[in-house]
Formats: C-alpha cells, structure tokens, sequence
C-alpha cells in the first residue's frame, strides 16, 4: 500500500488487488493534474501532499511516457535507441558512414544551387564505390537533413523553440545540453522517452487552439527546467511548437 499526508492527516491506502491499485494511483494523478490547473505551485503552502506525492515517483522515464501513452497519435514515433545494442551488421555500418558523409556534404554546399544528383555523385567520389542500391536511403537521408539543417530559435539561455525536426535530431539536442523537451503537439509523439524529461501539451496545431489554457502547467514544467535544484541550474529546454 501506501500513504498520502494532507491537512495534518495521513491517509494509508492498502487495495486488496492490483487493479484497486491501479485506480487509486489514476485518482491521485487526476487530483495531481488538478491542482495544477488551479494554480497549484510547488513550495506553496496548499496541497501538499501533491508534492510527495509526486517527489516518490521514481521510474524511469521511459515507464513514465507509457503511463500518458495516447492510442490516437498521428505520428508514432520510432523506438527508442537501445543503451546497449548488439553489433551492427555491414549494411548498417554503410549507412551510418553514409550518414556522416552526407550531412558533412550538404553542410558545405549551397543548397539553392545544387541537386540531389550531384550531392549523390560527390558522396559516391568521396566513398569510392557505387552506392545504387541506397539510393532509397540517401534520398530520405537528405530530406531529414535539410529538416535539420534549420536550426532551433534560442529564446533565452536555457530555452529552445524548435520544430518535429529539431526535436527528432539527438546529435543536436545534446550538442546543445538539452534535458527537458515541452511538445505542445498531438500529432507528433515523444522520440526519445528513455533520454529526456518530457511533458505533452496534447493540442491540435490549429489557429483556433487556447494555448493560454494551458499556460500554467507550461510555466510550471519550463521552470523546472531552468532550475531543478537549487544547486544546479544548467539544464536547457528544448519547446517543439509546430506553429
């Protein structure tokens, strides 16, 4: 079981079953939720037992994006790299290659005069060899590139507007010390629940969406990024708002 001290009070709760379990811990994550939206703050005198509530979740994040998983989502994303994955085999080793290639080619050339062919005879010159039959993969290799070619906006030290792109490029959101991912989306999932903090805003990219409703809780999760503790406030935050 487990317990809930409000009010002076402490409440202990002991289900007689898993599933009693489990709706009790939906019922507290509900009220949690709640108070949010009523202003509730972290360090304020009101609520609590909210914040120990919430200071004893402990699992991964992974396990955490599960528990807010949507069924409905228009763009799942892909799994999770692996912390630990098993030797890649010829073919994936020629992709990665051709990956570092390719983006090092684009990176140097001017894009408004240069086509496709020609970025894919150069990288063939500096490969050596005939890359026909990745074909397929250089031309998605190049789109996802170009996507990732625009950069996030720095809006303030410690915080990034950036696009679905931005936030599916994991070489750059380390590179740029990102910890904490907001995605104010519905259509675009998660893509690395295992590696970063995140927090869903779950909206419609539409003109006539009330982002202000929700204007509290992005508050609340921005400034938990900017400053987690109180002795270390380096952490960055990268927003994926696809307006």
């Amino acid at each position: 079981g487990f317990s809930v001290s409000t009010a002076g009070k402490t409440h202990i709760f002991k289900p007689v079953s898993v599933q009693a379990m489990w709706s009790a811990l939906q019922i507290l994550h509900k009220a949690c939720e709640m108070a949010r939206r009523h202003n509730y703050f972290p360090g304020g005198m009101a609520l609590v037992w909210a914040t120990y509530y919430e200071s004893c979740i402990a699992s991964e994040q992974s396990c955490l994006n599960e528990w807010n998983a949507m069924q409905d989502l228009e763009s799942p994303r892909p799994d999770s790299p692996a912390l630990y994955m098993d030797k890649p085999t010829e073919r994936e080793r020629a992709e990665r290659l051709i990956k570092a290639q390719l983006r090092s080619i684009m990176m140097s050339k001017d894009l408004e005069n240069v086509t496709s062919k020609e970025i894919r005879n150069q990288l063939e010159k500096q490969m050596s060899c005939n890359l026909n039959e990745f074909k397929e993969f250089i031309d998605n290799e190049m789109l996802l590139i170009l996507g990732q070619m625009d950069k996030p906006s720095l809006i303030f030290d410690h915080l990034y507007l950036g696009s679905e792109w931005n936030a599916s490029n994991l070489e750059e959101l380390r590179g740029s010390g990102v910890d904490y991912i907001l995605n104010v989306t519905r259509e675009i999932d998660n893509f690395f629940p295992g590696l970063f903090a995140y927090h869903n805003i779950r909206v419609y990219d539409e003109e006539t969406t009330d982002l202000l409703a929700h204007w509290n809780e992005a508050y609340h999760f921005i400034n938990k990024a900017r400053c987690p503790s109180r002795s270390h406030c380096q952490h960055r935050l990268h927003s994926v708002i696809r307006k």
